[in-house]
């Protein structure tokens, strides 16, 4: 069993010591590793789920023979959270990003203190690329991609962005007025952001695989390849090219329709991809991961069904994610993978598939053994779905504890303890904690204990020293 204290460790002490950087296989140069990760991706939205959707390239890496799919996978409720969790390899309680996602002109992102797994990868001698949304901070130039490890950075840095004019339209009360600024720039390892204008009209999930594609093309084949491919689909706004409609016939309600559209999109886009990989022979030597930050929206055309709830909820439909892992090269026998994954263990996990011998990294545990066999050295059994004011949750084993409010709906519920039996009711629909008062107890105190170690929000009002309007029309960096 896996205590959550045992992975916390002094953050000075986070850093490689200089003989664990490289400890490689020296048979053999480390896999390629290509991680996508979707935006707002319902549990219940891929063709195997519901039959209506359109996904048939994420299917068949899905269910192939060298495929493990990870069938308990969860992440957290929200973007920013999510993607600094696995950036960080903490929980977003220990970095201040427990509350809310960064936005345009937020004047804040994740603290300098923590290294993320980009600059660790690069310790492993990788290329380190993100082609995609970033949302962990842009307002200075310590916060852009290229000065947290990555090599390259070709995306958009806020929440949201058009997906073919890349401009973000947001309300600000002090202006009373919307602020519109093109979010999409371009990095090339100096920390100097370029806004690219010259895309407007290029939806976005076609234009980020080409580049990501353009980038493998000029990548130096003699050094392993780290790829953050993540795509803005399928998060609002609900936009996509006619062409996909066609797929999407059988789906009922407008918003739904557009959605799936978006989503086959998203799956042409990997399956293309995925054909470069070959034709470039990259294929058999690159780990192909495939997972979503959080659950969708069904205001927007998501479903999480039969989960109950939605993105921003710590429900299981905010949280659960589909998720699997491909590799021609490693996984003989794949299928299943029934153990409790979270995404804090990618960083543990991705070191260790580029050759850093450790069982874990801040909160994560190193899961490579279990993917690649289906035999675990060390088992999760516990987990932090969120601490914050406004409500907080914990996994153990089988049992769920949730204390105050599982969504941003609820209000004046701080002081209630729900408790769930997930292998029996993964609904969340009957509350079992008044005849459980031990286990209450036990996760209550937990909770308690693990918040000496709750790291102060690091949120901040909107600052229009970064209006993109003083920046020639881009939400811009160097202003905070």
């Amino acid at each position: 069993m896996i205590c959550l204290f045992f992975i916390y460790t002094l953050i000075l002490n986070l850093s490689f010591g200089e003989g664990e950087k490289r400890k490689h296989d020296n048979a053999k140069k480390p896999p390629n590793i290509l991680f996508i990760m979707a935006d707002d991706l319902g549990f219940n939205d891929l063709d195997w789920k519901d039959e209506t959707l359109h996904t048939p390239n994420l299917r068949k890496l899905a269910f192939h023979k060298n495929t493990a799919l990870l069938t308990n996978s969860y992440v957290n409720q929200l973007c920013t959270p999510t993607r600094s969790a696995f950036m960080t390899g903490y929980y977003p309680f220990r970095t201040g990003v427990q509350n809310g996602v960064f936005l345009h002109m937020e004047p804040s992102g994740i603290p300098e203190m923590f290294p993320f797994l980009s600059e660790n990868m690069k310790s492993l001698d990788y290329s380190t690329y993100l082609v995609g949304k970033w949302h962990l901070g842009y307002c200075k130039k310590e916060f852009l991609p290229t000065n947290r490890g990555f090599d390259y950075f070709y995306g958009f840095y806020g929440p949201q962005t058009g997906y073919f004019n890349h401009s973000a339209d947001q309300w600000h009360r002090d202006l009373r007025r919307v602020v519109k600024g093109l979010d999409l720039f371009e990095e090339v390892g100096s920390g100097q952001s370029v806004p690219d204008f010259s895309q407007n009209g290029v939806y976005s999930t076609d234009l980020f695989t080409d580049v990501a594609a353009s980038v493998l093309d000029n990548h130096n084949m003699s050094k392993p390849f780290f790829m953050f491919l993540s795509y803005q689909a399928v998060h609002p706004p609900l936009q996509v090219p006619r062409v996909f409609e066609k797929y999407c016939s059988r789906v009922k309600g407008r918003y739904r329709r557009t959605y799936c559209g978006m989503l086959t999109s998203m799956d042409f886009a990997i399956g293309r991809l995925i054909d470069y990989l070959k034709m470039a022979n990259l294929y058999e030597d690159t780990v192909i991961v495939f997972t979503s930050d959080n659950g969708g929206t069904a205001d927007f055309g998501a479903s999480n069904a039969p989960l109950r709830g939605e993105k921003d909820t710590l429900w299981e439909g905010g949280t659960k994610t589909t998720t699997f892992l491909h590799s021609p090269r490693y996984i003989k026998n794949g299928g299943p993978r029934d153990m409790l994954f979270h995404v804090v263990d990618w960083h543990a996990t991705l070191l260790a598939i580029g050759g850093h011998h450790g069982e874990s990294y801040g909160d994560g545990i190193n899961q490579w053994e279990y993917l690649r066999t289906g035999k675990a050295r060390i088992r999760r059994s516990q987990f932090v779905y969120n601490i914050d004011v406004h409500g907080s949750a914990i996994r153990d084993g089988d049992f769920k504890l949730i204390l105050g409010n599982p969504d941003r709906k609820s209000f004046g519920d701080r002081t209630r303890l729900r408790l769930f039996r997930i292998s029996s009711d993964p609904t969340e629909s009957k509350d079992i904690a008044r005849q459980n008062p031990i286990i209450v107890q036990r996760l209550s105190r937990k909770l308690e204990e693990l918040k000496k170690y709750l790291h102060k929000n690091v949120r901040k009002p909107l600052d229009l020293a970064g209006n993109p309007e003083k920046f020639n029309g881009s939400y811009s960096s160097y202003w905070c």
